[in-house]
C-alpha cells in the first residue's frame, strides 16, 4: 500500500503552462467543429424550398395563389408602397372590424 501512494507522490502534474495550452486548443478544436457544422447547416437550409414563396437574396416573390384574403392583398399593397401606412391602418381596421 505505501507503494502505492509513493508512486502518486513522485508523478509531476501538468504545469501550468501546458495546461492552459491544452484547453485553448480543445476550445479550437470543439469551436472549429462548431462552426463547420453551422455553416453546412445553413447552406442546406437555404438549399430547401420555403413553400409559401422563395426566397432571392433579399426579395420575396410570392406566388398570386398565396394571396387568398383580402387582408393579405392589403399587407402586400402595403410591403409594395401602393398604399401609405396610415392607408394601411385604416383600411385593415375596416377589414377586421367586418
Amino acid at each position: 500500500m505505501r507503494e502505492y501512494i509513493k508512486l502518486f507522490r513522485t508523478k509531476k502534474a501538468l504545469s501550468p503552462l501546458v495546461a492552459t495550452m491544452l484547453l485553448v486548443v480543445f476550445a479550437l478544436v470543439i469551436g472549429t467543429i462548431t462552426m463547420n457544422w453551422g455553416k453546412s447547416y445553413v447552406e442546406k437550409i437555404k438549399e430547401e424550398p420555403t413553400g409559401v414563396g422563395d426566397v432571392f437574396g433579399s426579395a420575396v416573390i410570392i406566388s398570386v395563389k398565396d394571396i387568398d384574403t383580402p387582408l393579405k392583398e392589403l399587407q402586400i399593397q402595403y410591403i409594395t408602397g401602393k398604399i401609405t401606412k396610415e392607408e394601411y391602418l385604416e383600411k385593415e381596421n375596416l377589414l377586421i372590424s367586418d
